[in-house]
């Protein structure tokens, strides 16, 4: 299994905070942003880790090159999109994550076990790590597990990671956002959530990174 850090977006809802600066280099506590999701993942068994970019992809070309050299670096000269970016690089199951979190070290231990989970059960397409406990709402979750996109009844929340089985992009284009093929998988029952206990800090937005930053 290989793992995609997704981190070639533009970072609009920073606002002006990344127009010298891409979203994965702004720091909290002197780290960057990508740096917590690349500490996280470099202590599990991946085969391969991938990076996206396209936004100032020099500055995170450099970082990632000085900092994790082992990083392999997927270049989008054209933005691809979340669906299109992991269509890319795919091929094998994979596990991607965003750099919008400060990720817990012990989240390794849930991801393990999701992981663990996605590979018992074949009928599974694509697994999002959740959390129903969180005061934010975003996803649908039955009491099957299975993920119903779009909401309708929003009741758990997505945790900014997941597991995709290998070829299950095959038929999309080559540019597209995943939630596409959300809805798509959510009709054939093939989209699941796993439910976790930890709840990583979300940051994706200027006034959350501000925050933050205090």
């Amino acid at each position: 299994m290989d793992v995609l850090i997704l981190a070639a977006g533009f970072g609009t809802r920073m606002e002006d905070l990344t127009k010298q600066i891409p979203k994965p280099l702004l720091k909290i506590n002197q780290k960057p942003l990508i740096a917590y999701a690349l500490d996280l993942i470099e202590k599990i068994k991946f085969e391969e880790i991938y990076v996206n970019i396209h936004y100032q992809p020099q500055s995170i070309q450099k970082y990632l090159i000085e900092n994790f050299p082992k990083v392999k670096i997927s270049h989008e000269k054209e933005l691809l999109g979340t669906g299109g970016g992991i269509k890319k690089i795919q091929n094998k199951d994979l596990f991607i994550l965003n750099t919008d979190n400060l990720w817990d070290p012990e989240f390794i231990l849930e991801i393990e076990n999701a992981i663990n989970f996605f590979q018992d059960n074949n009928n599974i397409e694509n697994l999002l790590l959740v959390n129903s406990n969180d005061n934010s709402k975003d996803l649908e979750i039955s009491n099957e597990s299975t993920i119903n996109f779009p909401a309708v009844k929003k009741n758990t929340q997505f945790q900014g990671c997941h597991l995709l089985r290998n070829n299950a992009l095959d038929s999309y284009p080559l540019i597209f956002d995943i939630p596409q093929y959300w809805k798509d998988c959510s009709k054939r029952k093939k989209l699941f959530g796993f439910e976790t206990s930890i709840i990583n800090t979300h940051i994706g937005t200027k006034n959350l990174y501000l925050k933050y930053q205090k």
